[in-house]
C-alpha cells in the first residue's frame, strides 16, 4: 500500500489548515494524483482553492461554491480562472464544456443530490470524467471512540455518537459503494468504479488530532481563515508530520474503510 500521506503533500497543506483536516485532504490529494483530469476542470464545493492549486497545478479550473465567503477566498487564491457563486443544483453552467469535474467531499452536503448530479452531467462534455470523494455509510463508526464503545457492548451509545458526528459534519447522504453507484447511474452517469479511499488508521488519526484542531475551526468562523501564522506552521510541519505518521503506524487497521472515490463519465453518445 502506498503512503496515505506524504511529507510533500503535508508540507503544502499544513501551513494553511488544522492537522485533522490536513490528514483527510492529503489522503484525497494522494488519490487524486493517480488519475487524469482533462481541462477545463470544474471543482464543486471549491472552498478556498487550496486543493485545486495542489491537485491541478496549471490546468484551467473553474470553482463553484454556494458560500459567498468561500467564493471570495477562492477568487483571491487565484487557483481558478472562474469562480461561480451558486447552488450546484441550479447553477447555470456552460453545457458540454468541462473535460472533468471533481467534487472533494462536497456532494454529501447537498440535500438534492440527484439535481446536482444532473447539472454536473450536463456541464461535462461527452466522455468527460467525474471524480467524487464521498463518505462511507459507516465512516464515523471507524473512529476509535465508536469502536471502543462497541467493544464494551455499548452499541446503542456508539450509534448515538455516530449520528451526532454526522450531524456536526452536515452529512445529508451516507451510502455504501453500491448506494453511491446507484445515485449517479440513475441520473445518466456511467460509473466506472468506486474505489475505497482512506484507511481506518487515517480515520482514527483524524480523530486523534480533531480536538487540537478545533482552534482552527474557531479561527475560520471568526477570521475566515483556518490559520493566521502559515510561516510558523511551515516551520513546525516536520515534527507534526512525524507525530501523524506515528499515530498511523501504531494502528494495524489499514483496510480502506472511510471514504470512496467514485469515478464516472458522461456517455459519449449524449449530445
Amino acid at each position: 500500500m502506498r503512503d496515505e500521506i506524504t511529507y510533500a503533500d503535508f508540507l503544502s497543506y499544513f501551513p494553511y489548515a488544522p492537522t485533522a483536516l490536513v490528514i483527510k485532504e492529503c489522503v484525497r490529494l494522494g488519490a487524486m494524483k493517480e488519475h487524469g483530469c482533462p481541462p477545463p476542470i470544474l471543482d464543486v464545493g471549491c472552498g478556498d482553492g487550496l486543493f485545486a492549486r495542489l491537485a491541478f497545478e496549471d490546468a484551467e479550473v473553474w470553482g463553484i461554491d454556494i458560500d459567498g465567503n468561500e467564493a471570495r477566498r477562492a477568487q483571491a487564491s487565484r487557483s481558478y480562472s472562474q469562480v461561480v457563486l451558486a447552488d450546484v443544483t441550479t447553477a447555470h453552467l456552460p453545457k458540454g464544456f468541462f473535460g472533468a469535474c471533481v467534487a472533494n467531499c462536497s456532494l454529501e452536503h447537498v440535500p438534492d443530490l440527484p439535481a446536482a448530479a444532473r447539472n454536473i452531467l450536463a456541464a461535462l462534455r461527452p466522455g468527460g470524467v467525474f471524480y467524487a470523494f464521498v463518505p462511507d455509510r459507516a465512516w464515523a463508526g471507524q473512529m476509535l471512540s465508536s469502536r471502543l464503545l462497541r467493544g464494551l457492548k455499548l452499541g446503542p451509545l456508539a450509534g448515538i455518537l455516530d449520528e451526532a458526528v454526522n450531524t456536526v459534519f452536515k452529512h445529508h447522504h451516507l451510502e455504501d459503494a453500491e448506494g453511491w453507484r446507484a445515485i449517479f447511474e440513475d441520473v445518466g452517469f456511467v460509473v466506472d468504479r468506486v474505489e475505497p479511499v482512506g484507511s481506518t488508521a487515517s480515520t482514527m488519526a483524524f480523530e486523534a488530532f480533531l480536538l487540537p484542531s478545533l482552534l482552527g475551526w474557531v479561527n475560520k468562523k471568526v477570521t475566515g481563515r483556518w490559520t493566521l501564522t502559515p510561516g510558523l506552521r511551515k516551520a513546525a510541519s516536520l515534527p507534526v508530520y512525524a507525530m501523524v505518521k506515528s499515530v498511523l503506524e501504531l494502528n494495524p487497521l489499514q483496510a480502506p474503510t472511510a471514504e470512496y472515490l467514485l469515478i464516472a463519465h458522461r456517455p459519449a453518445e449524449q449530445g
